[in-house]
């Protein structure tokens, strides 16, 4: 595995594969009417369909003899993807540092605040130790740390129950976390040049590495990761791996974090050196430091080997919380630990100056 750099706010992503690489989600999702009086397919998919003249591919899917002949009250499936849509409000929730967007290809970047709204096709651009999270109207989100580049390709509401949302990652990383709403179905993809992610109320996190590896650690749902016509499900705290060339490796469960041992209930003194326990098959341990218990707001980052310790400078006053993972030696990141709480207090307030009566005087 490549050597990864000891501060490191992201993964990098390279997108120039050779061979095709995906991650899909299990199923279709099939919208499904009735047949009324009157109706013939080619009017219903002008009706229902982005694009009617997909009606040859509805009556094969339908398995259909005659596409002409459609009775009362029959089903007839359709695939979501290729329902009509109308546009799905998302908005800033989350920004730190520089983040710009641009609403068209060739268009300016403008800088983006705290709840503006986010149109699809814009595209969003993170500067160094930035991130943004953006979420829909449904709560359905997706957060990207430094230096990545992200297209909204999509997002729509298709038919009464349906949400379609497709991001494209042109590079950097992103953690998806959809919401499942009761009575309403949701696909989330994120693609790249030559690779998908398509899930249903799923948080997952993909990467791609300079030597054009693509992992996907899964910590909720199921995602399925292909490559090299084979496919793997990997399912809800696991990981897996799929190197230029090659299929996917068959799942692994995610490493345990490791924990740090004897946290001092406060912290006096810099440097702060934290040591951690070893975990079994782990080659590094990512730890964040960060302002808030959902790590968005994170102020340090850095990659260490178990043995290890952890140094922490250059912080102010206050109340941090911590947290770790443990990387393996395929370099996929196990799950998170839980926030452990970092006082810390280096500059207690002065004694009050007598200031009256002056010395001397009554």
């Amino acid at each position: 595995m490549a050597t990864r750099n000891r501060f490191c706010c992201l993964v990098t992503f390279c997108l120039f594969f050779s061979w095709p690489l995906s991650a899909v989600a299990s199923e279709e999702e099939i919208f499904e009417l009735k047949v009324a009086k009157r109706d013939c397919l080619v009017n219903i998919c002008k009706k229902y369909l982005e694009d009617p003249a997909k009606w040859k591919e509805i009556s094969k899917f339908n398995k259909l003899k005659n596409p002409d002949l459609i009775y009362p009250n029959q089903t007839l499936k359709i695939p979501v993807r290729l329902l009509k849509g109308t546009p799905l409000d998302a908005k800033v929730t989350f920004i730190k540092g520089e983040v710009l967007s641009q609403e068209k290809e060739g268009e300016e970047w403008t800088k983006l605040n705290l709840n503006d709204r986010v149109l699809q096709g814009s595209t969003i651009k993170s500067g160094d130790m930035s991130a943004v999270e953006i979420t829909f109207e449904d709560g359905a989100s997706f957060f990207i740390r430094s230096n990545t580049t992200l297209g909204l390709t999509s997002a729509q509401k298709k038919g009464s129950f349906y949400t379609t949302r497709k991001l494209f990652l042109q590079k950097g990383n992103t953690l998806v976390r959809t919401i499942a709403v009761p009575g309403a179905k949701s696909r989330f993809e994120v693609n790249t040049r030559n690779a998908v992610a398509g899930v249903r109320g799923t948080e997952f996190k993909t990467s791609l590495d300079p030597d054009e590896s693509t992992r996907v650690e899964v910590l909720k749902g199921t995602v399925g990761l292909e490559a090299m016509n084979q496919r793997v499900e990997v399912k809800e705290g696991e990981g897996s791996l799929a190197r230029k060339g090659e299929a996917p490796l068959k799942p692994r469960k995610l490493l345990p974090a490791p924990t740090p041992v004897a946290v001092e209930p406060l912290y006096r003194v810099m440097p702060i050196i934290l040591k951690f326990e070893g975990i079994e098959g782990a080659l590094f341990y990512r730890v964040m430091l960060a302002n808030d218990r959902d790590f968005k707001d994170v102020v340090q980052e850095k990659v260490i080997k178990p043995s290890e310790e952890l140094e922490i400078t250059g912080i102010d006053d206050g109340t941090y919380f911590l947290q770790s993972l443990s990387i393996d030696n395929f370099g996929i990141e196990g799950l998170p630990s839980k926030p452990e709480i970092i006082k810390v207090w280096l500059n207690p307030p002065q004694p009050p100056l007598i200031e009256w009566p002056v010395e001397g005087v009554e």
